[in-house]
């Protein structure tokens, strides 16, 4: 899907045998109705529905289920489609161009959708991902979308207005200063036989949407962190895209997350509190920053916790801290979670599924990857045994911290008391202030990462192309050397320890 805001013109790539197959099956319906009766299907609006659920896969892949579904609201649908989606959704099911997941009442879940994938056996994969631009039939629905699309737009610009001080990197999302070897990337994914058809489906669109150049980027509020093409692309597809001929490298900080957290209670141990405070004037959110201030306020300054906060912050500084939680986890649980066909194996409730579904790890330190991501962000009610073995091996004084920012007061209130339960806002609240903790950290690294760093870089190096990737920092290669040394030297400066950066090429 691309709108091209100065020729007022709505393009469409869609897959040419899917193409062919729906004008078929479109005409072929359209022969008992007269043009004007309700049931016609209109092959623009097919197009368009078939078109936007890949699109939202490509742009929301943290937002896909465990089976390919992609969950959008009605209401969106209906604008586009004209208060039509109800007949255009039983029209493409019925006649197996998607799949529709049921809507969740109980989770307040939209309806779920995916393109069927119904390709001829007989062709290569080449010919099964052969593309061509679509052109509406109805130039009056064009203009609908488009208008659509400029009041999206408009939304947008007002996000961008408000983050003025990221044109430093936005400046770069554009055509002219990113290129991808769409043909090499295309055939790379139809020899790829570790990707399944809807992967390389997934990846194909996200591929197509900088291949016509389709550039989107906003800064969450909620996150604070720049999200663009860039944050939604295929790793694996990353070695297609270059910079006017340069190639690009990635600069990851390690553990990133961890060692941020470790970096504030260096600060806090030091006393460092300007810093801190310089530090707090970073987050954006105003409950997050709120909830900031009352969790530092219950910190006491004691030896023990002084100890604990030392100990956490040499784990991630001189260790590795997923080695070693794997080293210390105990051995009844290790025999609990192996795998009979070899690595390890664990239940995890799938919200999407809104039930557990069994995850593989290949070898102990990516479980506990998870697993230290998961006590972080997991509810203070949420009593698995793998995050009572978190809460064992950290110290006593970072469990506080940790639990004390995900805590309010609606937890004192008992799930049940007879047939009286919680409210629906108390329940919301616990949730909202679950959540605290994680966007703290997002919004922590997101100021860091942005406002501080990459800002400092585009003023020494201003002709030096310059992307993010939420805790990366994208460079041509030639800069590598000196931009990791600044990161760790300007890290070091704001958080008083010492940072491994990571170097991936592309």
């Amino acid at each position: 899907m691309v709108y091209n805001q100065n020729k007022k013109q709505y393009f469409i790539a869609i897959q040419k045998d899917l193409f062919n197959n729906l004008e078929q099956t479109v005409t072929k319906h359209n022969l008992h109705y007269y043009d004007d009766e309700i049931n016609k299907i209109k092959m623009d609006k097919a197009v368009f529905l078939l078109d936007f659920i890949n699109y939202q896969k490509s742009y929301r892949k943290d937002d896909i289920t465990e089976n390919g579904f992609i969950r959008i609201p009605s209401d969106i649908l209906n604008v586009y489609l004209q208060k039509e989606l109800k007949k255009y959704k039983e029209f493409l099911k019925d006649h197996n161009y998607i799949k529709v997941l049921p809507y969740s009442d109980k989770l307040s879940q939209s309806y779920g959708y995916k393109v069927c994938l119904n390709y001829d056996s007989n062709k290569s994969d080449k010919e099964k991902r052969e593309y061509i631009v679509y052109e509406f039939l109805s130039k009056s629905y064009e203009q609908t979308l488009i208008k659509s699309a400029e009041k999206n737009a408009q939304i947008q610009q007002k996000k961008l207005a408000a983050d003025r001080n990221t044109k430093h990197l936005t400046k770069w999302i554009n055509e002219e200063n990113i290129q991808v070897d769409w043909l090499s990337a295309f055939k790379f994914i139809d020899n790829n036989k570790s990707l399944s058809i809807e992967q390389k489906e997934q990846y194909s669109h996200s591929l197509n949407r900088i291949r016509f150049n389709q550039w989107q980027y906003s800064r969450s509020s909620n996150d604070n962190r720049l999200h663009s093409n860039l944050t939604n692309f295929p790793s694996i597809l990353r070695r297609f895209l270059s910079h006017k001929g340069q190639s690009l490298v990635s600069l990851d900080i390690k553990t990133s997350q961890p060692y941020l957290l470790a970096g504030l209670f260096n600060l806090i141990i030091g006393k460092e509190w300007e810093k801190i405070e310089r530090l707090k004037q970073g987050i954006r959110a105003t409950d997050v920053k709120d909830k900031f201030d009352t969790v530092m306020n219950t910190i006491s300054l004691d030896s023990l916790t002084i100890t604990d906060f030392e100990a956490y912050k040499n784990l991630v500084c001189c260790n590795d801290i997923y080695s070693y939680i794997g080293a210390n986890l105990s051995d009844s649980f290790i025999s609990s979670i192996i795998s009979p066909e070899g690595g390890y194996e664990d239940k995890e409730y799938n919200a999407s599924l809104m039930r557990k579904t069994t995850t593989y790890y290949k070898d102990l330190r990516s479980y506990c990857k998870v697993l230290v991501l998961e006590y972080m962000y997991c509810a203070i009610e949420t009593s698995s045994k793998r995050l009572k073995e978190m809460k064992r091996i950290y110290p006593d004084a970072v469990n506080k911290f940790i639990y004390n920012f995900k805590f309010c007061e609606e937890l004192n209130i008992p799930k049940r008391q007879g047939d009286k339960k919680r409210t629906k806002i108390q329940r919301d609240k616990i949730v909202k202030s679950k959540k605290l903790f994680a966007k703290f950290l997002q919004q922590l690294e997101a100021y860091i990462i942005l406002d501080v760093v990459t800002k400092e870089l585009s003023k020494i190096y201003p002709e030096m192309f310059m992307a993010t990737i939420h805790d990366s920092i994208v460079v041509p290669k030639e800069y590598e050397i000196k931009v990791k040394a600044f990161i760790q030297k300007r890290l070091y400066e704001i958080l008083g320890i010492e940072a491994d950066i990571k170097s991936e090429n592309w």
